[in-house]
């Protein structure tokens, strides 16, 4: 009996540590996205993310950091992130020093004023 319980034990962990990939989804409110220019600046931010292997082409199962769905009207930007290599918070903190608020994060001053005009706070979607 204790051998059994020791073989199931050891091959419970070998599963486990043999994980390499988590996919998930997460969807972030930024109330400043609200055109491509916007989403454009984001996803350069993400792809910046280190071990990140971002991609905008959904046909590429390796790459597993994209943006899966943007609501321009609501803010809500949802991507699709590996969680063994990079967590919603780094998301987060990457849209907000590209100059976006996000929930958790406020956006970097610097990086806002140099977004293009109808990504900044106030400024109108249409300029």
């Amino acid at each position: 009996m204790k051998r059994v319980s020791l073989l199931l034990f050891v091959l419970a962990a070998a599963a486990a540590g043999c994980r390499v990939r988590d996919v998930r989804t997460a969807t972030i409110r930024v109330p400043g996205l609200r055109n491509g220019a916007c989403s454009n600046e984001i996803a350069r931010a993400l792809s910046r993310l280190p071990d990140s292997r971002y991609t905008n082409d959904r046909d590429d199962p390796e790459r597993s950091l994209r943006i899966e769905r943007i609501d321009y009207a609501t803010g809500d930007l949802t991507v699709r992130y590996d969680s063994m290599k990079v967590g919603v918070r780094n998301l987060e903190d990457a849209i907000a020093r590209a100059g976006f608020d996000t929930p958790t994060f406020p956006a970097d001053e610097a990086a806002r004023a140099k977004l293009p005009a109808a990504c900044r706070d106030g400024a109108d979607a249409a300029e």
